[in-house]
């Protein structure tokens, strides 16, 4: 099968593979990946039946690459699976006006639909009559293993999964709990923010990464004691699967697809439930026992998330065509 994936990626990123990215479903299909913007300013030389030679485009939609999916299914012959490159929110929520009449046109012209949360099939499947299963995103386990987290002595330190996204809640959340924490910075401006905060919250030590690049980061979590990430989205969620691939637990609300299927035991109610996340970090810190439960859980299920099996997932949905 001759494989394309057309996404945002911006070109200096498009032959990126082996990292925890949606580049990695060009790797996997051994396929190709094209920025479509590239295509809808007419940045190159190709026409949208350039797409002709391919059996399978998946387009990782978001507002931006809409019309983008709509003119590669209606210019070329190939199949088209459309990737909802977000968490459900976006798409319900965040589309306003005509872009949310031409995603639901999107939908039911495209071949089928891939999710990333199992609690997204439903809303999708009452939005079109294409079939819609839930494919993720492919993960690296091997590479991670292998290449770039032997294992080491963890630190007692909780690594946040943003700062950006709910972060005032990931602080408050690390406050009770009392361990230092780390934190992948956005800019240095960041340091500033928590500095200023302190004046009214008993945040703890902070120790501040910078590490642009996904091998860097990885790398730099395999030292942790464990994650934590209170976040609302409905997503596939990349950050506890980091997070089991280094053999640390991750605290996190069930609306991540990775910590559902990774960390039942570690899923709080809500992302704002910090009563919650407060108790099961002081389990995990008290009880070595039920530490290494929830790992060795964790452990039997990374099979779900790695290149194979995720190939097998789209050719599952790609048969229904």
């Amino acid at each position: 099968m001759k494989f394309c994936l057309v996404s945002q990626t911006p070109p200096s990123d498009l032959k990126i593979k082996d990292v925890n990215r949606i580049t990695q479903w060009a790797a996997v299909m051994e396929g190709d990946h094209y920025n479509g913007m590239s295509f809808e300013h007419g940045h190159n030389s190709f026409s949208y039946d350039f797409f002709s030679e391919y059996d399978l485009v998946m387009v990782a939609v978001r507002h931006e690459t809409i019309e983008v999916g709509l003119k590669i299914k209606r210019q070329s012959s190939a199949r088209v699976v459309v990737f909802l490159d977000g968490e459900i929110e976006y798409f319900t929520s965040y589309i306003m006006g005509d872009k949310q009449v031409k995603f639901i046109e999107l939908l039911n012209t495209a071949d089928a639909v891939g999710v990333t949360h199992e609690y997204d099939i439903p809303i999708i499947k009452a939005m079109t009559t294409r079939p819609v299963g839930m494919v993720g995103v492919p993960f690296p386990l091997k590479r991670v293993r292998e290449e770039l987290c032997p294992q080491v002595e963890k630190k007692q330190v909780i690594q946040l999964g943003s700062m950006l996204r709910n972060g005032f809640i990931n602080l408050a959340a690390l406050s009770e709990i009392g361990l230092p924490g780390s934190i992948d910075m956005y800019s240095r401006k960041d340091e500033e923010y928590i500095r200023l905060m302190r004046k009214y919250m008993p945040i703890p030590q902070i120790y501040f990464n910078f590490t642009p690049r996904w091998e860097d980061y990885i790398t730099q979590l395999n030292y942790s004691f464990m994650g934590l990430h209170l976040d609302f989205r409905q997503i596939w969620g990349r950050f506890a699967l980091d997070c089991a691939a280094v053999k640390i637990p991750c605290i996190a609300p069930d609306n991540f697809y990775t910590q559902k299927r990774l960390f039942p035991r570690l899923c709080v109610k809500n992302y704002q439930d910090i009563d919650g996340a407060v108790k099961l970090a002081g389990e995990l810190l008290k009880k070595t026992s039920f530490y290494e439960e929830v790992m060795a859980y964790a452990e039997s299920q990374l099979y779900f998330f790695d290149n194979k099996a995720a190939k097998k997932r789209l050719l599952d949905l790609f048969n229904k065509i």
